[in-house]
């Protein structure tokens, strides 16, 4: 191992691990996968054989004592966050955590005074802000070219079957015999898992909750109903809130597994401007697939004229390989520099306790039936 390199340790052997920050850090020359740790063995012997990992541990905390670390990605589920961040702040490490940043408030408040108190760098994996597409829509809306901002519309729809009943389960049952565990692969503890905090809206509000803010302006309010449809799961499986932000601005955000028979995007969202609007489709991020975006503004008396917009793409501009460049950048103290938007980018982890708390708020309302506002977050 070259003695210069960046040398990262990974808390969670699992798929965002395998398919994401594994894959970004061995792209980037400046760093290795010096050790990792997850207490499945299966999770833990893949993850070493796919990426040629010196050292694994059952045991994140015989990884820090034994082996040589500069930096640690959290890559753990939510609600071990809180203990493996502390654990990575003795060691004297600078830290990666993966979103959401923890399941409850009091973990969540714990985790930002502990990371105030630390000398190395804390960034939180939202991740969405080093999406080009996004870096493109910050760029128009800063720029003014939409005008004032009236309405968002995002709506994260894909279909997740009930495999614990029927056919499904039998088959999952039957290749578990074999050795091949669908479940552990993809992580179905989301769904299954009291501990989780919820369900897919738990998982991945967090992701446009900080992207609202951080190209919109600060939430004022969330209104959200949830439904649990299929029984087996243990949180709801359909979330709809709608948010306002400043400038009276609203935002409707809709996460669902219900939805058969997506027809383009997996996640598809409308950004309505006074001067112009933006539609954008984005794909599963393990795919590596870039954004599209298109423009509309109203010329002459042609209607609904979309033109294309340009984002990057290539695997160093998608969003994995982006947001640990930031990270490496950052340890080695050079300044990343976006084309056309230049400055501090990574969501700072207060950034990542107000995602996990406005998503909370959402469930608060869907439970008592009414808006929380911005005032009532110290009150969860």
């Amino acid at each position: 191992m070259a003695p210069d390199k960046i040398k990262v340790g990974i808390i969670g052997c699992g798929q965002v691990s395998r398919v994401g920050h594994g894959l970004a850090v061995k792209a980037d020359g400046r760093a290795v996968v010096a050790a990792a740790a997850d207490p499945d063995d299966e999770n833990r012997g893949s993850f070493r054989k796919k990426f040629k990992v010196p050292a694994v541990f059952s045991d994140h905390r015989n990884m820090f004592k034994e082996a040589d670390l500069d930096a640690v990605v959290i890559a753990s589920p939510p609600w071990f966050h809180r203990q493996h961040l502390k654990d990575s702040i003795d060691a004297g490490l600078h830290i990666l955590c993966e979103k959401p940043l923890a399941t409850t408030p009091g973990d969540v408040r714990a985790m930002v005074d502990m990371a105030r108190g630390h000398d190395k760098i804390v960034q939180v994996g939202h991740s969405k802000r080093f999406e080009p597409g996004f870096g493109r829509i910050k760029e128009e809306v800063d720029s003014g070219t939409l005008g004032r901002i009236y309405q968002l519309s995002i709506y994260w729809h894909y279909y997740i079957p009930d495999f614990r009943k029927g056919w499904l389960k039998k088959a999952i049952d039957f290749l578990k015999k074999r050795g091949i565990d669908l479940e552990k692969k993809y992580g179905t503890w989301r769904y299954f898992d009291k501990r989780a905090g919820g369900g897919d809206f738990f998982d991945h509000a967090p992701h446009y909750i900080d992207l609202m803010r951080f190209i919109f302006g600060e939430i004022e309010s969330v209104y959200c109903v949830t439904r649990r449809f299929i029984e087996t799961r243990a949180h709801e499986d359909l979330a709809c809130a709608v948010l306002t932000l400043k400038n009276d601005t609203v935002a409707v955000f809709e996460k669902s597994t219900l939805v058969m028979g997506r027809p383009s995007g997996f996640e598809i969202g409308y950004i309505y401007g006074e001067k112009a609007k933006i539609f954008f489709e984005a794909f599963q991020e393990y795919t590596h697939k870039k954004m599209k975006l298109k423009s509309y503004k109203p010329v002459n008396i042609i209607p609904n004229i979309y033109t294309p917009m340009r984002v990057p793409g290539g695997l160093k501009n998608t969003l994995y390989f982006r947001q640990m460049r930031h990270f490496i950048d950052r340890i080695v103290g050079q300044k990343t520099v976006i084309p056309k938007y230049d400055g501090e980018w990574s969501a700072s982890i207060e950034d990542a306790a107000l995602a996990v708390l406005w998503t909370l708020a959402g469930y608060r309302s869907a439970e008592e039936g009414r808006e929380i506002r911005r005032e009532e977050l110290d009150t969860l």
